[in-house]
């Protein structure tokens, strides 16, 4: 017995516009992401396109079925790019109007010169495409475990072989063939689609909102001006960095760092001013450094870095390298100055283990880089770098 696919498609845009609802104010709402932003369209598109096709096939007005072929190729293509900035990657949107607008045009052209089955050949080919793009951007997304995508990645990966080869039997055994009807008929299609939508909103609401609890604890991680590493985060990952080289026996620096005469500059320029000054730092350690190693805003103007094998001499250079990038980014706008930094250096190769130890003669060595002029480097126990 064969679905009735005006049911279906019912059955399919109220579904729709509920889990468009839901997901808007559950998840939209609350996290403003792209990826809940792409999710909502590629829902509103699917519950407009059954809308539109159900009236069309009724009525049999032409132009309302080839809309909606189009509209639901272009849903599709809007869970592709959902699942794809769950990964951080940019939209890429121009495919979608080339892609509603293509499947429009050969949907309506198909149907004008009696050959319904080239539109549907276009319009099921652009959404198997779509619904696979989603399937492999899950399955590439290594943040995401595959306890968490496998309901939807299953899903989207067969309904996108479905659809595919539904474009391939309407070319070898026609629209109107009983066993193409059985199989891949209008009823049986949409019914997938619900299925699709029922997996793929579920999915997508745990993934968005695991995306948005990461983004809060990555920013409660960061200093919010100059992107580094807080105090208290600095200070745990260090703690363990320090312990595996105490257990591989190897030398570990720490680097106190201070920004020259910030005070004044915050003075005389304003703090608009000594934010640039702290976030051209910021950008200059994260230019220079490896990615190994630790950058942390210690305080204010203060910095601290902790670099795994690396010794103080090495640690100097590091210093000294981003001391000269931070003078290539040229004078502050408005000063005329140059911003530049003294920095104090300790390693544990003197047998200092201790983090606050380190930390203490490196600070130590800081203060008598100010004292003897500043935009310099100095090691502990006063030898000048």
């Amino acid at each position: 017995m064969l679905l009735d696919k005006t049911t279906v498609l019912v059955v399919l845009a109220v579904l729709s516009f509920a889990k468009l609802v839901i997901f808007y104010v559950d998840s939209y709402r609350r996290t403003r992401t792209d990826v809940a932003r792409w999710w909502c369209a590629s829902v509103a598109g699917f519950c407009v396109a059954s809308v539109s096709y159900a009236i069309g096939d009724l009525q049999n007005v032409a132009w309302l079925v080839a809309t909606g072929a189009g509209v639901m190729a272009v849903a599709s293509g809007c869970m592709w790019i959902g699942t794809r900035c769950l990964r951080g990657r940019p939209a890429v949107i121009w495919p979608l109007p080339v892609v509603g607008l293509v499947t429009t045009f050969f949907s309506l052209f198909g149907r004008s010169v009696g050959e319904a089955a080239i539109g549907q050949f276009v319009w099921l080919t652009a959404m198997g495409l779509g619904i696979a793009g989603a399937a492999v951007e899950l399955r590439i997304r290594h943040t995401a475990t595959w306890r968490e995508i496998r309901s939807f990645a299953v899903v989207s990966t067969l309904a996108a072989g479905y659809y595919l080869l539904r474009a391939v039997g309407v070319v070898l055994l026609g629209p109107t063939d009983p066993l193409f009807l059985a199989v891949f008929g209008t009823g049986v299609s949409f019914l997938v689609a619900i299925v699709l939508l029922v997996s793929a909103t579920w999915v997508m609401t745990e993934l968005n909102n695991t995306q948005r609890t990461a983004v809060l604890r990555e920013q409660a991680t960061l200093d919010g001006l100059t992107g580094l590493l807080n105090r208290t985060r600095f200070l745990e990952r260090a703690e363990s960095l320090l312990r595996r080289s105490r257990d591989s026996n190897t030398v570990v620096s720490v680097v106190m760092s201070d920004l020259d005469r910030f005070k004044a500059i915050n003075d005389e320029f304003g703090h608009l001013t000594g934010d640039a000054v702290l976030q051209a730092f910021g950008d200059a350690c994260r230019l220079t450094v490896r990615s190994s190693d630790l950058v942390g805003r210690y305080g204010g103007e203060e910095f601290i870095m902790l670099l795994p094998s690396s010794n103080a001499a090495e640690a100097v250079r590091v210093a000294d390298r981003i001391n000269v990038v931070l003078a290539g980014t040229g004078p502050l706008r408005g000063t005329g100055r140059v911003a530049t930094a003294s920095f104090g250096i300790a390693d544990t190769s003197a047998g200092t283990t201790s983090l606050t130890e380190l930390i203490g003669r490196a600070d130590r060595a800081l203060y008598a880089a100010k004292a003897q002029g500043r935009n310099r480097s100095m090691i502990v126990d006063d030898q000048v770098a």
